[in-house]
């Protein structure tokens, strides 16, 4: 394959994985901030680090680590606000499982809420805390949405940024 048409296919899959990213970011079908980062990583590691260099890689990784663990500590919080009882938060994992055998939606979204209102439901809570569940999820998405958005546009604006100026 010519060098040149083997950069414009790797470059494509590249994008096609970013842009993947950015999709999951408001449809919650992959981890968004996850397929950002190892699109930018697969390009620079099969360009040989040409464009980029370990303090880039380093920073687009942080940036993406955070992200992630922002996202996961919302939750846990957005939980103990809304009441939620240790119980709910094992029903929302065991929920998350049992959801990733259907897809992701299930795995992110729909098991999780429907494992934590069952175990509360359970628990003898009344069905107030399922519609404050509904308004957190609501809130708590519109929020993780602007944050991962703002995040996997640094990401990108870097990596573009890193490819122009070298």
């Amino acid at each position: 394959m010519p060098d040149g048409l083997s950069n414009a296919i790797l470059f494509t899959l590249c994008f096609f994985l970013i842009l993947t990213g950015f999709v999951g970011i408001l449809f919650p079908i992959v981890p968004s901030i996850p397929f950002i980062w190892f699109g930018i990583v697969l390009y620079a590691i099969t360009t040989n680090f040409e464009h980029f260099n370990s303090s880039f890689i380093l920073l687009v990784s942080v940036f993406g680590l955070v992200v992630v663990l922002i996202d996961f500590m919302a939750r846990l919080w957005g939980g103990k606000e809304f009441r939620a009882s240790a119980w709910s938060v094992i029903g929302a994992v065991v929920g998350g499982l049992i959801g990733s055998i259907f897809g992701y939606v299930y795995a992110f979204v729909v098991g999780p809420l429907v494992g934590a209102i069952i175990s509360e439901l359970l628990r003898g809570r009344d069905k107030i805390f399922s519609l404050e569940t509904r308004r957190y999820i609501i809130i708590g998405y519109i929020g993780g949405t602007i944050v991962k958005f703002a995040v996997g546009i640094t990401m990108v604006g870097l990596f573009i940024w890193q490819l122009v100026e070298r």
